[in-house]
């Protein structure tokens, strides 16, 4: 039976259509992106047709005299070693401990094709420096929807994809991962490791005889476990990503017990569905002390085996690019999500996104493409493109690039069929809510990582305090669009006929809802939290508070899902981790320890019982714990 929408979906899609809240993102999306000319020459110097058929002059023969734009520090030019032209200190002459100087050169000796281009960077550079004049009030006479638009808060943020949304050095207080926060001078006393990817190496390195020993391990094909393992991943897994369909899935079961299990992409495909339903559907008769000790338990043995055998098919679907290929490296990735390897699992949801770059390479779909296919890769898509970015901003790994926000400009098409009508609906308004949200998280993170950081009581604090309502209507917009079979109003409450599904997809928004108002909230309490005692008179009380208060709130709502291993283990461990250090973090700071709600204790101590059950599975989750337990004795 054909999938038809209903009122709720357009709802979902723009819930403030509808609202007084400025819809920023259109105007955001249609900003043109003007390519900026460095050509040196001039077009009114085109050759004419008589010159066009004279023989090109020699490339040996310059028409002004070449220099080389880079020279090596004065300490390589005299010992005539190769200079990497390290600032303010070459590699060499770190190694040998000797002071490295350069010779500055003359701008009146670069070639004219240097000084062409400087001319062009300089022009770019002021194009690229934000305004720093206090902005224009709001006209009080707009009334067209185009008015509205301008005044949006996102307004301020020409195009998503804008350079000026560089991550420079002194923006960083409001990038809102944990090593950045931990960079704050209310944790100098501390000295606490700042290096991510650092700490998941070190992980990684502990892992590796584990993840040999089951590579080394033969594959069985058990059919009996096998329908068990589909089932478990269908329910366990698929409902939460559903990128594939499941009679293929049918198909590649049939098609192992028949041929066996081969080397190409569907067989690899396979073996990942049999891991994460290994993975996600067996628990052992009692609670685990800790996450380690499931390492040790047959299910999870057997999870490693599969996957580390579908590795040994992904080799040759790095030179593909389809539909099998993007699932593939998107389902290794939620399990190695699940298994707590964040790296490589944003790794594989790279790999994934690069592969759906095929399906909208700039070119339109052939008429031959039905509507089936383009449905399976507009959910593919979508699907890759927010677990990577998830993935991309927790992580950190763009320190030397810009922050790409933007997201497609389509929603995906819900499918004419999945196992029932009801789990259809339920499952796609769930789908279609979290990337109508996703859209409003990036809006936000556009409009505050391209805000210098203020001090409080500043012109640029009152512009922000004056924006920031737009967005808690824009999330009031979202929550009233949801459907009644996602209310949030009935988080903690079973209505007569609902299944565990409607709970667990209520509670994965809630979260994800909180995220949103962190976002908004999280400027104002860096400041409040790094201002000086002076201050104390002119930091926003009202904002402050509500980021302390929604720091308790994600504690205590994912306190549910703290033991239980899937897709956002990970992520979640360090947004609760996250919140917990915002509140020790008010506790040191006099400006802010007055406004902590009378929970907060309570709320870091069951964040510490979180860490310790996970220790041992990730080098970053047992730092923060000694973190944590530290501050929480000193308090």
């Amino acid at each position: 039976m054909p999938f038809e929408m209903d009122r709720s979906f357009p709802q979902i899609l723009n819930p403030s259509s509808s609202s007084v809240a400025p819809n920023g993102p259109k105007a955001s999306l249609e900003a043109a992106r003007q390519p900026i000319d460095l050509s040196v020459t001039d077009s009114s110097q085109a050759p004419d047709a008589d010159s066009s058929r004279k023989r090109p002059a020699s490339r040996i023969k310059s028409s002004y005299p070449r220099k080389r734009a880079i020279q090596a520090c004065q300490k390589c030019r005299v010992r005539r070693t190769k200079c990497d032209n390290l600032r303010p200190t070459c590699s060499s002459c770190l190694d040998l401990g000797v002071e490295c100087n350069y010779s500055e050169g003359d701008p009146s000796s670069y070639d004219a094709a240097s000084l062409a281009i400087l001319e062009k960077l300089s022009t770019i550079e002021q194009l690229l420096k934000p305004d720093d004049r206090p902005p224009a009030p709001p006209p009080r006479a707009a009334s067209t929807r185009s008015s509205d638009l301008a005044e949006s808060p996102v307004s301020h943020v020409k195009s998503l994809s804008s350079p000026s949304l560089e991550r420079t050095k002194e923006a960083a207080p409001y990038h809102m991962s944990i090593e950045r926060m931990l960079a704050w001078p209310v944790f100098q006393d501390l000295d606490p490791c700042l290096d991510l990817r650092c700490l998941l190496n070190a992980s990684n390195d502990s892992q590796s005889q584990a993840t040999l020993a089951a590579t080394m391990a033969a594959t069985k094909f058990d059919p009996n476990w096998d329908d068990e393992l589909v089932k478990n991943f269908m329910d366990q897994v698929y409902i939460f990503n559903p990128i594939v369909e499941e009679a293929k899935i049918q198909k590649y079961v049939r098609d192992a017990r028949f041929n066996g299990i081969g080397n190409d992409g569907p067989a690899c495909l396979l073996l990942l569905i049999l891991a994460l339903g290994a993975l996600s559907g067996s628990s052992p008769p009692r609670p685990p002390a800790d996450a380690s000790e499931s390492r040790q338990q047959p299910y999870f043995k057997r999870a490693e085996s599969y996957y580390a055998a579908a590795q040994q098919r992904m080799g040759m679907l790095l030179s593909q690019s389809g539909i099998v290929e993007a699932q593939c490296f998107f389902y290794a990735g939620v399990y190695l999500m699940s298994t707590i390897r964040p790296l490589e699992g944003w790794k594989m949801f790279v790999q994934a996104l690069a592969s759906c770059q095929a399906f909208y390479g700039g070119i339109e779909m052939t008429s031959r493409d039905n509507d089936r296919d383009k449905r399976l890769r507009e959910s593919i898509y979508w699907t890759c493109f927010k677990s990577e970015l998830e993935a991309r901003l927790e992580l950190n790994v763009t320190d030397a690039s810009v922050w790409d926000l933007r997201y497609p400009a389509f929603f995906p098409s819900p499918p004419n069929e999945l196992r029932s009508r009801s789990q259809t609906e339920i499952v796609w308004y769930y789908f279609l809510a979290e990337i109508a949200l996703r859209r409003l998280a990036n809006r936000i993170l556009n409009y505050i990582y391209s805000t210098k950081p203020f001090e409080s009581g500043s012109a640029r604090a009152i512009d922000m305090a004056e924006q920031i309502p737009a967005f808690e209507q824009q999330a009031a917009d979202w929550v009233r669009s949801l459907p009644p079979s996602l209310s949030l109003d009935k988080v903690g409450q079973r209505s007569p006929g609902e299944s565990d599904l409607h709970q667990t997809l209520r509670f994965i928004l809630e979260g994800e809802l909180l995220d949103c108002y962190e976002m908004m909230y999280w400027p104002f309490i860096a400041s409040a939290i790094n201002a000086s005692p002076e201050a104390n008179h002119a930091i926003n009380k009202e904002f402050t508070r509500k980021a302390l208060d929604v720091a308790v709130q994600r504690i205590e709502k994912n306190e549910p899902g703290f033991y239980y291993r899937h897709h956002g283990t990970w992520a979640m461990l360090r947004s609760c981790t996250r919140s917990g250090l915002v509140l020790l973090a008010a506790s040191r700071s006099s400006t802010v320890r007055h406004l902590l709600p009378t929970s907060w204790r309570h709320a870091v101590s069951k964040i510490v019982d979180m860490l310790r059950f996970w220790r041992w599975e990730s080098e970053d989750v047992a730092d923060r714990l000694i973190l944590i337990e530290t501050m929480l004795q000193g308090t």
